[in-house]
């Protein structure tokens, strides 16, 4: 309250205000960290929030936004997507999410990302101005960064590289049907080793760590520098988290049990059996990202498995976050992050929770919170105006701001809309 106040002092003053000043006056706010402001106040300076408050008096010198009546919320967040590094699924030369191999964590999407395509202006146009980009696939995939949607180049866009790392936890499930009773000593054989795989690179990260860190000391050699090893470093000193791919049971205690032992903080990606167990991993305290959209993995299941998930979740005290397009063809797929949370809402997530799951949540798992994810003094000014409530699917984007700038909406969905609503009528004798 005293930061609003100051802030609210300082507007009237008008001590340092500049002519690219930006109010949004008059909109529902919607800060996230905070009970809601109708009819209040956003004032954008120098690429930051320099005031979020009740309708204030302005000086001259600060361009004046009506937004009366419509809603402003930070820029939602899915945590762990491919958005720039897919862009047709059909095409195998578009595609750069998966390195050869199955440890690569030394793979950067920030350098890999592509700015110009097509699928950034159409996430930018649901409201997603950032996003964590992660490459996928094998078992350990590569360093996680949260990016800018809009960028000449990886220093622009990067929020923070690296931001996680991403481990795809391998499949423990066997299959001991008399089709496969010959097989099943080789699927066990190949689940350990995959395991023991990833156990070792970890311990040997540690190790590498170590010895690095010892270099200059009375009788220690140099080492030389593994790009590998040398990636897993920030995860094993628990700078930043591990994003665990872990639908399953097993895979999600197998997970926390690793996590535990080897002291690594982890983040458990789509937990599709994570109702199942919501007591464990809210014991744990450990948040997830999760998805709704999806049918249930058993057949004997209620259709709607999947969209209480999220709510079961949180009601038993983890921290979820929302996501769309984790998988390596789902990059187009990404612009359902509003249809996740709703989906969720409807089955028994707190509306609140559910929009704080799209933005500050990710924010806060991806160490970015200082920065992103809700409306306050002196975080960048990357925020959104739609006409309506946000959970609300008929609810449009009108207005997006990226570190303060206004962003143009246009994007490849709308030009083909225009294209098609405005096509020619044929005349009557060609009928």
């Amino acid at each position: 309250m005293r930061r609003a106040a100051t802030a609210l002092t300082f507007v009237l003053a008008g001590a340092t205000l500049r002519a690219q000043d930006i109010a949004l006056v008059g909109a529902t706010i919607h800060p996230v960290s905070g009970p809601d402001i109708p009819g209040g106040t956003v004032l954008l300076h120098a690429g930051k929030i320099d005031f979020v408050g009740p309708a204030a008096h302005l000086v001259a010198g600060v361009q004046r936004v009506d937004v009366a009546g419509k809603h402003i919320y930070p820029s939602l967040f899915p945590p762990v997507t491919v958005l720039g590094l897919v862009e047709i699924q059909s095409v195998r030369s578009t595609i750069d999410t998966t390195e050869i191999g199955e440890v690569n964590p030394q793979a950067r999407a920030d350098e890999a990302m592509n700015f110009d395509s097509e699928l950034l202006p159409v996430a930018r146009s649901a409201g997603i101005l950032v996003a964590g980009v992660t490459p996928i696939g094998g078992i350990v995939s590569g360093t996680l960064s949260v990016m800018k949607l809009q960028g000449w180049t990886r220093e622009d866009a990067t929020v923070k590289a690296p931001a996680a790392m991403t481990v795809v936890w391998p499949d423990l499930t066997i299959d001991r049907s008399p089709a496969a009773r010959f097989s099943v000593r080789i699927q066990e054989k190949r689940r350990d080793e995959a395991v023991k795989k990833l156990e070792d690179v970890f311990a040997d990260a540690k190790s590498y760590a170590k010895a690095r860190g010892a270099e200059g000391q009375s009788g220690v050699p140099r080492h030389d520098v593994d790009s590998k090893l040398a990636a897993l470093v920030p995860a094993v000193e628990g700078k930043i988290p591990v994003i665990v791919v872990a639908q399953s049971v097993a895979q999600i205690r197998a997970a926390l049990a690793w996590a535990k032992k080897n002291n690594i903080k982890i983040v458990l990606c789509g937990v599709e059996d994570g109702w199942r167990i919501a007591g464990e991993i809210a014991a744990a305290q450990v948040p997830v990202v999760v998805e709704t959209l999806s049918l249930p993995s058993r057949p004997d299941e209620p259709y709607d498995t999947l969209y209480a998930n999220p709510g079961v979740l949180a009601k038993a005290g983890v921290p979820v976050a929302f996501n769309d397009g984790a998988d390596p063809f789902a990059a187009a797929t990404v612009r359902n992050l509003v249809e996740q949370a709703g989906v969720a809402v409807t089955y028994g997530m707190p509306q609140d929770k559910a929009i704080a799951a799209m933005t500050l949540q990710p924010a806060r798992i991806l160490n970015v919170a200082d920065r992103l994810g809700s409306l306050e003094i002196g975080k960048d000014a990357t925020l959104i105006v739609t006409d309506g409530d946000i959970l609300d699917l008929r609810t449009r984007v009108v207005a997006a701001y990226l570190d303060g700038k206004p962003l143009d909406l246009t994007d490849k969905q709308k030009k083909l809309y225009e294209r098609y609503r405005n096509r020619p009528t044929p005349s009557p004798a060609k009928r």
